[in-house]
């Protein structure tokens, strides 16, 4: 049952720095936190939600907490709710998944919302303690006890499945910039085409420093499993399903070990594929390269952690799909223009280059539709 507790005045946030009497302060109002964050998660967690649990008619020893929210009104005033929520996730499933099956991570393309048992209204701060096994994840939001800040114009349930999608997915979003550097450089990518170990594989290569390629003929193994599957999902794709015959008969030659057609087929459709969702969308214009990119992931990027990766994988397009090339130096990387300008070398139509081209376009899949943004 849910508890009323008074903690005497509303909170508005927690203050960025120190600062004397009449001294100008930042404050945080709204943030997510979890256990990689250490220390800093611990003192979040010995602050607001330490006070709830004190508050409370009956001891709790702090390793019991599983979940707990607690809504905070501009009065003072607070309903806690401990170790009693539904936490119920809502994701994108990466292929099919029948009722009463088991779900793993594997079976998720990406995480779209946390629906509670609780509603949380517009106008009342919020704090949500959550846990994934060994896990935890703190999300609040005081801004609606903010005077200036009015009530909350975001659904919480979208901004607790990012949270969420963090806590379950931590590794995809710690992977450094020369990490991202490394992968780019083997034109690899974690994309959502790939199993977890697989991606989990690729990201402990590249932090051993060791080659990704090593793992060729398993990713090729699992592509040419799911690619038929891959094709079926396509065609119910509003976008994608204008380009279908072509989509078909490429992953048809990568089953018959013809990555020269397939590569051939899939480079420069992958870029008709961004520009028809272009004109789906009745946007004006002709765009351009870094318009094709920006387009690609523009569903996602206000979900800061997607599964998807939306700004990484727009840096993917831009700076290995579109790569340049200089021909007189003999410098020409396999991209959308080498191989639309007919300059790529005919080494590089090989297995690697057609499931890159089939994940890039099954990326895409997932990335061209509808987002809900925060604020």
């Amino acid at each position: 049952m849910p508890f009323k507790i008074n903690i005497g005045q509303p909170v508005v946030g927690y203050a960025l720095s120190s600062a004397r009497r009449g001294e100008n302060v930042k404050v945080v109002y709204r943030e997510f936190t979890s256990t990689e964050d250490g220390q800093y998660f611990i003192e979040r967690l010995e602050s607001l939600p330490a006070c709830f649990i004190d508050e409370l008619p009956y001891p709790v020893r702090r390793s019991q907490v599983d979940n707990l929210l607690a809504i905070l009104r501009c009065d003072g005033k607070a309903v806690v709710y401990l170790n009693e929520l539904n936490l119920d996730v809502l994701v994108r499933a990466r292929g099919r998944v029948d009722q009463g099956q088991e779900v793993s991570k594997d079976n998720i393309a990406d995480v779209e919302r946390m629906v509670l048992s609780v509603d949380i209204p517009d106008d009342a701060g919020f704090i949500c303690l959550f846990s994934i096994g060994w896990r935890k994840g703190l999300f609040y939001d005081y801004g609606p006890l903010h005077p200036d800040r009015g009530p909350r114009q975001y659904d919480p349930s979208v901004a607790l499945g990012q949270a969420v999608s963090h806590v379950l997915f931590q590794e995809r979003f710690k992977i450094t910039n020369d990490e991202w550097e490394s992968l780019f450089g083997q034109l690899w990518f974690p994309f959502v085409g790939l199993s977890n170990q697989t991606i989990a594989g690729l990201l402990n290569h590249v932090r051993s420093g060791w080659n990704c390629d090593d793992m060729l003929d398993d990713i090729a193994a699992e592509v040419k499993d799911s690619s038929p599957k891959m094709v079926q999902w396509w065609r119910t794709h509003p976008t994608l399903s204008k380009h279908i015959v072509f989509l078909e008969r490429a992953v048809d030659r990568f089953l018959h070990d013809d990555f020269i057609s397939c590569t051939s087929i899939l480079f420069p459709r992958i870029e008709g594929i961004v520009r028809t969702y272009h004109a789906d969308l009745s946007r004006a214009g002709n765009p351009g390269q870094k318009d094709i990119a920006d387009l690609a992931v523009s569903a996602k990027v206000a979900n800061n952690r997607s599964l998807l990766l939306p700004f990484r994988f727009k840096a993917y397009l831009e700076d290995v799909y579109f790569a340049n090339f200089n021909l007189p130096k003999d410098d020409v990387p396999l991209s959308r223009h080498s191989v639309g300008h007919g300059v790529a070398k005919p080494a590089d139509f090989n297995q690697k280059s057609a499931i890159i081209a089939i994940l890039i376009v099954n990326q895409l899949f997932y990335s061209l539709g509808a987002e809900q943004p925060i604020d």
